[in-house]
Order: C-alpha cells, then structure tokens, then sequence
C-alpha cells in the first residue's frame, strides 16, 4: 500500500459493541432461527413502532402504511434464517424495510400518483397549536423527501432520521460505501433546495 493510501479501518469507523437492548433482540433472533413463533411475536412488539416510523418518513401513505409493515414483518420472517449475527439486526432489519420502501416507491412513482397525507405519527402533545405546527412541518419535510429519487430518499431518511452512519446505511443496502456518501451529499443538497421552494426562504 502506498504512503498516501488510507486504509480501510480508518475510513469507515468501528462499530460500538452492541447494546443491551440490541443484545435482547440477537437472542430473540436465534429462538426465531429455532422456529419459536412466540420469539417471533416479542420481535415484532419491540420493533413494529421503530419500523412504522420509518416506513413513515420513507413512503409517507397513510392508506399504504400498515400493510407495508405487515409486509416488512413477512418478509423478515423469510430473512431471519440468513441472518448469522455478522452485523446488528438493527441493521439487518432496517435493510428489509429499505427493500419494501424502495418497491413501493418506485410503484407508486411509475403511477405518478399524488402525495398523500403524511402518516399520523404519535404525539404525545396536547397543546392543539403545536400538533397543528408539527403537522405541517411533517407535510413539508415529506413534500421535500417526495422531490429526491427512491434511493437517495432512503439513504437521507436513515442517516438524518433514524441516526444511522453511512457504514451502517451501506450494510443495511447492500451499497457501496462511497456510493451511499454521495447519495448522502446530493440528498442533502436537494432537501435544502427544495424546503427552501416550499417555505419561500431566500438562498
């Protein structure tokens, strides 16, 4: 390797061991393996809110929500067996809902079909003026999402919304690494760009 040259270990960083809760659902993971349907349902209960946010923030159809994440959860259920504990399941799960969002995206754009309302996301708000203004910055943030292509709004959704590194968005995607760092930087130009067309901000 040359002097210049950087090493894989220190462009993409280490990953921090797996958390407690991360633990849990490894050893859920192994009893669903083991064909323990009730293991199953416990994943699914620690996961399903997890998975309709996201799935929100990437589809943004109320009508099409719950049977998207039906969808992820069968979908799951056929993966689980090649899951051999190599990355975190956080990241193999979210690598099944960036599948099922990608599919219905790229559906529903071939029909060129009109936005839909914005998913109700729980609040626990009680103040009616600031659910009213959350709800339209919702509105906002998903017409902004709407403008990007399927895999750039995937890509921005994880790292921006769901905490995700782009190491971690590469796995979960099956992408390339510098791919995803590019997506990454387009996604974030054209969000801006269009948040600043939707609320009439001067550049």
């Amino acid at each position: 390797m040359s002097a210049g040259a950087l090493s894989l270990q220190r462009v993409i960083p280490t990953p921090a061991p797996p958390t407690a809760a991360e633990l849990k659902l490894m050893r859920l993971v192994e009893r669903v393996q083991q064909d323990d349907l009730t293991a199953f349902e416990e994943l699914y209960r620690l996961t399903r809110d997890e998975v309709a946010r996201t799935l929100c923030h990437l589809v943004g159809r109320r009508s099409d929500l719950e049977d998207l994440i039906q969808e992820t959860y069968l979908r799951l259920l056929k993966a689980v067996p090649r899951y051999k504990g190599q990355s975190r399941f956080r990241t193999f799960l979210y690598g099944v809902t960036a599948n099922v969002a990608l599919m219905h995206l790229r559906w529903w754009r071939r029909r060129r079909e009109d936005l839909g309302d914005v998913p109700d996301c729980a609040s626990e708000g009680r103040d009616p003026e600031a659910v009213a203004q959350a709800a339209e910055a919702a509105r906002l943030v998903q017409r902004a999402l709407a403008t990007m292509s399927a895999k750039k709004r995937i890509v921005f959704v994880y790292h921006e919304l769901c905490d995700m590194g782009p190491e971690e968005i590469a796995e979960a995607t099956d992408t390339p690494y510098n791919t995803v760092r590019s997506r990454l930087h387009h996604a974030r130009m054209e969000f801006t760009a269009a948040m600043r067309g939707l609320t009439g901000a001067q550049s």
